[in-house]
């Protein structure tokens, strides 16, 4: 992007730019308050289906008649549907498949359920070793390396923590020696490692028991009530912090400066030779007055040619630190735009007279001017006497260009205005420097109706990015550095 646009701000608040700007970032806002009314509606399905898989375990438990086993033994099918019923909530609530699942499996076969395309066999068994022992017991029983074995998720951990070396207070040291004992047995049995076939239930032993579950099941269900709830605060929040960040792009910025799509020809002069500019007005000296030295301290030093002290066009040029661009003078003349179509909407609104745009114009304008004359005219020789009145009669003829067919009544009193100074300026000339300027106009205008077309704020949006894109491709601006589509603008404008 650096390389596209040169990163000096000429004046904040351009409408002309402000107004394409400003429409981008509503778009994106409105995006952005879409895609959030999208994400909450989406989670208010997950949070729907959620419970759904909760319900279905709350019917399941609804007909304790019709549950495998006693009384003493019904919690081993009641952790069977826990498992896969809470497991699937928890991840419909995230927007995941449900991924455990009975299809396939008979009710008595050797696994109990699918979770992940894994067999599952659940052991829910009093105390630590009788479940250890049980699983044991199915290995031998049906010899399946394919079946992974699921027990209570405070048992599991009891053992790793026996594995670890650590004897838990509720055992005695030769249970926990007992309990190790059998895990060294299953992985002799089994050929694999007790982490890689044991795995922890989603539920202790006592919460899948009959007289606890429905207490369990809403637990559950109330985490998944909070957990709906921080998930849809957490889509507010980063919609917030996205908009945030949206609108502060909408003031201007030093370090960024003016974005325009489609016209990598855009560049801005530098603030402190604005300022300098600025600092002469103020000092009631106008562009064509100032003299060598106001030159040198706005960063430009007479060269010496002869007797006669005189500076170069090319020199001039290098003022506006443009070369780097494929088409400088014509960059200078799309910034000089937008800058100018504030000063008209003021004067059009009669915030400010005709003597003014003149003044202020002239400075908005003068990097055209000055890279016009660089691109133009090249090396050739401009006396200091004159290189006032030469910037500032381009500078002028600039403005005049800018404001024809726009001001309505006002224009008439603003064309005045402007010839009389132009006329004033000539007057200090010689016929040569006069075809100078000449030159410099005709060279203006090879570009004139391009730029007309490419910053015609009264166009549709779809129009001016047709013409900016025809006036960089004539310019020839590498495509590469050229803005097509909307893709490519959303690159450049949040990267």
């Amino acid at each position: 992007m650096d390389q596209t646009i040169k990163d000096q701000f000429i004046a904040s608040g351009v409408d002309g730019f402000n107004a394409f700007k400003q429409s981008y970032l509503n778009n994106q806002i409105d995006q952005i308050i879409k895609d959030q009314l999208k994400s909450q509606s989406q989670q208010d399905i997950n949070f729907e289906n959620a419970l759904i898989h909760l319900s279905k375990m709350r019917q399941f438990l609804s007909s304790p008649q019709n549950i495998l086993g006693t009384l003493r033994t019904k919690h081993g099918e009641v952790a069977e549907h826990l498992e896969v019923n809470v497991r699937n909530a928890k991840n419909t609530l995230l927007g995941l498949n449900a991924d455990a699942t009975f299809d396939g499996v008979g009710r008595t076969a050797p696994e109990d359920f699918i979770l992940n395309g894994v067999k599952i066999q659940s052991k829910f068994i009093n105390g630590t070793g009788n479940t250890l022992s049980h699983v044991a017991k199915h290995l031998q029983t049906y010899q399946d390396s394919s079946i992974d074995y699921m027990i209570p998720k405070d048992q599991f951990a009891l053992i790793e923590q026996i594995r670890n070396g650590i004897v838990p207070e509720s055992l005695s040291a030769k249970s926990a020696q007992s309990i190790l004992n059998k895990v060294n047995k299953l992985e002799a049995l089994s050929g694999r490692s007790f982490s890689d076939m044991c795995h922890p239930s989603i539920s202790n032993y006592d919460e899948v028991q009959l007289g606890k579950v429905f207490e369990t099941v809403t637990n559950h269900q109330d985490d998944i009530v909070d957990q709906n709830h921080e998930i849809k605060k957490e889509i507010d929040r980063k919609a917030k912090e996205k908009t945030k960040a949206t609108n502060a792009m909408r003031g201007p910025s030093v370090g960024e400066g003016l974005k325009v799509a489609g016209s990598a020809a855009t560049v801005t002069a530098s603030l402190s030779l604005f300022k300098g500019l600025y600092s002469k007005k103020k000092e009631g000296k106008a562009l064509s007055h100032l003299n060598s030295e106001d030159w040198k301290e706005l960063g430009l030093d007479a060269g010496k040619n002869g007797l006669r002290a005189g500076i170069t066009a090319g020199s001039i040029y290098t003022l506006t630190n443009t070369t780097a661009l494929s088409a400088p003078f014509a960059g200078a003349v799309t910034s000089a735009a937008f800058g100018m179509t504030s000063l008209f909407k003021q004067y059009y609104a009669g915030e400010i007279e005709a003597d003014e745009v003149l003044t202020e114009g002239q400075i908005i304008c003068f990097e055209a001017g000055v890279t016009a004359i660089g691109a133009a005219l090249g090396q050739t020789l401009i006396p200091i006497p004159l290189l006032g009145a030469v910037i500032g009669t381009v500078a002028t003829d600039f403005i005049w260009k800018f404001a024809k067919g726009k001001l309505g009544q006002r224009e008439e009193a603003l064309k005045k205005v402007l010839d009389a100074y132009s006329d004033s300026l000539l007057r200090q000339m010689d016929s040569a420097y006069r075809q100078l300027i000449e030159k410099i106009n005709a060279t203006f205008s090879r570009y004139h109706s391009l730029i007309d077309a490419a910053f015609d704020m009264e166009a549709n949006s779809a129009s001016i990015a047709a013409a900016s894109i025809e006036l960089a491709e004539e310019l020839n601006v590498p495509s590469s550095n050229i803005l097509h589509n909307h893709e490519e603008l959303d690159a450049f404008f949040l990267s």
